[in-house]
């Protein structure tokens, strides 16, 4: 091994180790951060009361968790360091920013899914359930994807199983009816419930919520140039998603029953009822969760914009620019006179 590769597998390999000591960090110690009160972190439902403004600051350390996220950091940085150099993946490294957003993006995920907000979703409010869903589905999943590199992506999707599956879920309409297959369905109310009481079934829906919010915007941002639907077909289908979300939002806001009993048996947060709580986490996925998507669509759209617009010196009519080049090249090519 060169010198340099030497360098910079043990530069990846240091970094790798610092932010698997910062994460352990947050994780380790977080038991000690739970309400300061002494209450135990975890307890039953009848014995739990918010009886003031902090009461609802419970930390709960969930292994599998902290597991998944260092793993996740492990593989990453070994990805983009001594596994680019050893199978030649790419000449190019990850930039500074795309290594600095997955870094930052894995714990905006740590701290989602467990903490405080994790706590409420789980717990108390079905609209802190919601919060925590479109933190997942529409900022990490589209960090995600913009913080892997293109090179990246291809070395992932190389083998032919996973290239198959890939071409196959890339395209507009089956990607639009995986999403939304998925999202409908856990927000069945019996789904929802199960997943609430049933600790496992609860991994397994967000696993699905991420993972296909993740092929959701794979289709809009297109990282890939052979997995690219035409501007066109991208805009309709960030409409047509928009669509859906703000039907399901308007489903669940405008109901007059409490659809997800399980919050009806729940300790009520700042005086809000269940019915109220489910009316507001409606509200989240119609309002915020609509206007996030239409940041994917204005940029599909401005890329659009710059791909039709001619280069500096051009008209963009294909007659006219090969007649103009043809002239130029003649002139270049005639002698000057003696």
């Amino acid at each position: 091994m060169s010198a340099q590769s030497a360098q910079s597998t043990t530069t990846a390999r240091g970094k790798a180790f610092h932010w698997l000591a910062v994460l352990c960090a947050f994780v380790l110690p977080a038991r000690a951060f739970a309400h300061p009160s002494g209450l135990p972190t975890l307890r039953e439902h009848a014995e739990f009361v918010l009886d003031d403004a902090h009461s609802w600051i419970i930390w709960e350390v969930h292994e599998s968790l902290v597991i998944g996220t260092l793993l996740a950091i492990a593989l990453y940085t070994w990805a983009i360091g001594p596994g680019r150099v050893k199978y030649g993946w790419s000449d190019t490294p990850a930039s500074p920013k795309q290594r600095g957003l997955f870094y930052a993006t894995m714990t905006l995920m740590y701290f989602t899914l467990d903490g405080p907000l994790h706590h409420l979703a789980d717990e108390l409010l079905f609209s802190a359930h919601m919060a925590q869903h479109m933190i997942l589905q529409l900022i990490w999943a589209p960090l995600i994807v913009l913080a892997i590199p293109p090179w990246l992506w291809r070395a992932m999707l190389r083998p032919k199983p996973i290239h198959a599956l890939a071409t196959f879920f890339s395209r507009p309409m089956t990607a639009f009816i995986t999403y939304n297959a998925i999202v409908f369905g856990w927000h069945i109310p019996q789904m929802y419930n199960l997943a609430l009481t049933t600790h496992n079934f609860h991994i397994v829906q967000h696993l699905l919520f991420m993972s296909s919010a993740v092929l959701m915007w794979w289709v809009m941002i297109a990282p890939l140039d052979e997995f690219r639907a035409s501007y066109q077909k991208r805009m309709v289908f960030i409409l047509a998603n928009m669509l859906a979300m703000k039907v399901l939002g308007l489903i669940i806001s405008l109901s007059d029953e409490v659809l997800y009993t399980f919050y009806l048996s729940q300790p009520r947060a700042w005086g809000l009822d269940a019915l109220g709580d489910q009316q507001l986490g409606g509200m989240l996925m119609w309002l915020p969760g609509g206007g996030l998507l239409w940041a994917g669509l204005g940029r599909v759209w401005w890329q659009w914009v710059r791909s039709g617009t001619p280069e500096k010196g051009k008209t963009g009519i294909a007659s006219i620019d090969n007649a103009r080049a043809a002239r130029l090249k003649m002139v270049n090519a005639t002698p000057p006179a003696p």
